[in-house]
């Protein structure tokens, strides 16, 4: 994912996830309070988790209670992201994301994250006509190891990776997942941090902060709207030089911003995307720069990638005609295009859908 980042909202200030938490308080003040009433801030925090770095915003009192209520809150939000690292990435060999990838069983018992991730993958995928396929794990592998090579596979070897991959062969029977193909390998870089963020935000409200807002890498989701307005207001930065900034906003709903301005390889003279294109198995060439805007869920995450995939506009629309409750700021060669039924093309106006997905 690329950055997209809440304008006015983020500060650098050190954080560890644990023991203490560094943050910084005071700053973006809320509207003056009621005589007698403590006024709110913004305290910010940042730290890295599931491999991207995070970045949270709650609003508090700016009294000491408050900035503990914050500090109590930020640290259950990034406990949260550090524990589903530990059951959805593929980097760390201990997951259960990987423990599922090496085993050979057709009908695996999955816990409640791994089965809700995949759920939500599978409906996109369908959705997407397979654009975003959560299978393509082998894919993904063979494309790190051309990236650090330089070199694409050999047709044999990547014919072979393309073959074990296939949404339509994964099903959720119950407590297990159940795979057609035994080498079938799954892949949630493009919903993981996504599901992450959104996990984080309902992390603070369990902790008493509602008016929050969660940032890992491009994947942002909003709680409760602060005090001194109707939403949180992101700003999506352009891929192109010659545009300027726009920005959404945000109550209870999620933004994902995919491209590929920031990570790409050129091999032969050709550059290449890390987004990987299941239809050709190689990284994308000129994927459109998308920020996905709709309801607090994952499902903005996977539909990113998806629409970065498309080859024109009227791709895109077909696919989101699919999501009423989402809308996509989409950017090729310099042009941005808004669809989708609730776009606000610059606008300030919260996006409330009534509905995660359906």
């Amino acid at each position: 994912m690329t950055a997209a980042r809440a304008a006015g909202v983020f500060v650098a200030c050190a954080l560890a996830l644990a023991p203490a938490l560094g943050c910084a308080t005071g700053v973006g003040r809320a509207a003056q309070p009621p005589v007698g009433e403590v006024a709110a801030t913004r305290h910010r925090f940042t730290g890295s988790a599931m491999g991207a770095a995070v970045e949270i915003v709650i609003e508090e009192t700016d009294d000491a209670a408050g900035r503990e209520r914050a500090r109590a809150a930020a640290r259950a939000a990034l406990v949260e992201l550090e524990r589903l690292d530990f059951t959805l990435s593929d980097w760390k060999s201990t997951s259960e994301l990987s423990q599922f990838n090496r085993s050979t069983a057709a009908r695996v018992s999955a816990s409640e994250d791994l089965r809700a991730v995949l759920a939500r993958a599978l409906e996109v995928a369908e959705r997407t006509n397979g654009l975003y396929d959560p299978t393509i794990g082998p894919l993904v592998k063979l494309w790190r190891a051309s990236r650090a090579t330089g070199a694409l596979p050999d047709a044999a070897t990547l014919e072979s990776a393309r073959a074990r991959v296939g949404w339509r062969g994964l099903s959720i029977d119950g407590p297990d997942i159940v795979r057609a193909d035994t080498t079938v390998e799954l892949d949630f870089g493009g919903i993981g941090k996504g599901y992450g963020a959104v996990r984080a935000v309902e992390a603070a409200r369990r902790a008493g902060a509602p008016r929050v807002l969660v940032a890992v890498a491009g994947d942002i989701a909003a709680g409760d709207a602060p005090r001194d307005g109707p939403a949180w207001s992101v700003e999506i930065a352009a891929e192109s030089p010659a545009l300027g900034a726009e920005r959404v906003v945000l109550e209870s709903g999620a933004a994902s911003t995919s491209g590929a301005s920031v990570q790409w390889v050129e091999i032969d003279g050709v550059r290449y995307a890390h987004i990987v294109d299941p239809r050709t198995g190689l990284g994308a060439q000129s994927p459109a720069q998308v920020t996905v805007v709709g309801p607090l869920d994952s499902s903005v995450d996977a539909l990113g990638t998806a629409l970065a995939l498309t080859r024109d506009d009227a791709e895109a629309a077909t696919i989101l005609a699919r999501f009423p409750h989402h809308s996509a700021r989409i950017e090729r060669s310099g042009v941005v295009s808004w669809i989708g039924a609730t776009a606000r093309n610059g606008a300030e106006e919260p996006l409330r859908p009534p509905s995660p997905l359906h």
